[in-house]
């Protein structure tokens, strides 16, 4: 489900709505609306820091633990600046809300909320991706080692975390405890760690963007043609660019081809993400959005 805003697109996923809907039926629509309270904070924080970076959102997809915002233009080194921005919120609010029992009375659903926003914040820490704590965790990686070892150390933290969860989850479940989202989280964090592992290195990406700026000043050639069809995805069209020589892509589909620059290869990746076919990339740039 998603849904058009003025700067960004809103997805929801069907998992978030289920958990709404067992909220409401359950009689706990209080305990969603301060999650929802927590999780604005929680993402209003990033988007904050990401508007003083110069970057923009481009899309925001909430499940039912939480919500993943995709920015353009992350720069390499302000990473962690963003995604520290999120769990710092958290502790803050919930440090006021303690505070504010020195001038108001603190019943019940403020104990919660303050809860809430603890347990945001300590999810949220953790060294798994794609969680703040494993970007965080995978921008110190890349000051230390190489773009592939980081994202092979980040996808085998994050399996050890995903496991321990799932350990943590069928033993609170023998002692009476549910647990659910313990069980909901780790396969998440695994299908977004691979995803990123899979994700070609960003020396790709840099050269690609040095040729675009070579072209503009007339020293660059293009000297490679590579053809893809259309149900191709945009990560598989990533992994087709050339690392010397510039790159046209020719989608072939069954109305014909359309060719794409290495320019919008990049611009569908940062705005639709590089599991999103060639297909539905032409199709959103025909339609202008």
């Amino acid at each position: 489900m998603s849904f058009a805003l003025k700067r960004c697109e809103l997805r929801v996923t069907f998992g978030a709505v289920a958990f709404a809907a067992v909220c409401i039926v359950a009689g706990e629509t209080q305990t969603l609306l301060l999650v929802v309270l927590s999780l604005a904070v929680h993402e209003t924080a990033h988007a904050i820091a990401a508007k003083n970076l110069g970057l923009s959102v481009g899309r925001i997809t909430v499940y039912p633990f939480g919500a993943v915002m995709q920015l353009f233009g992350m720069p390499e080194k302000g990473e962690w600046t963003v995604a520290a921005a999120g769990p710092l919120a958290s502790l803050t609010f919930a440090a006021l809300l303690r505070l504010s029992a020195l001038f108001l009375p603190q019943g019940e659903r403020m104990e919660r909320l303050i809860g809430i926003n603890l347990s945001i914040a300590a999810v949220n820490l953790l060294p798994a991706f794609p969680l703040d704590g494993g970007r965080i965790f995978r921008d110190l990686l890349r000051r230390c080692v190489r773009e592939r070892t980081a994202r092979t150390l980040l996808l085998s933290f994050t399996a050890l975390i995903a496991l321990g969860m799932t350990g943590a989850g069928v033993y609170l479940t023998i002692k009476g405890i549910p647990a659910w989202t313990l069980f909901a989280i780790p396969p998440f964090l695994v299908v977004s760690a691979f995803r990123e592992w899979r994700m070609p290195d960003a020396g790709i990406v840099s050269r690609v963007m040095e040729r675009r700026s070579a072209l503009r000043t007339g020293t660059a050639e293009k000297a490679q043609l590579v053809v893809l069809p259309d149900h191709a995805s945009v990560g598989q069209a990533l992994s087709a660019l050339s690392g010397t020589r510039y790159t046209i892509l020719r989608v072939l589909g069954e109305n014909g081809f359309c060719e794409l620059d290495e320019g919008r290869i990049l611009d569908a990746a940062a705005r639709y993400g590089t599991q999103t076919p060639l297909k539905s990339v032409i199709s959103r740039l025909t339609d202008g959005k």
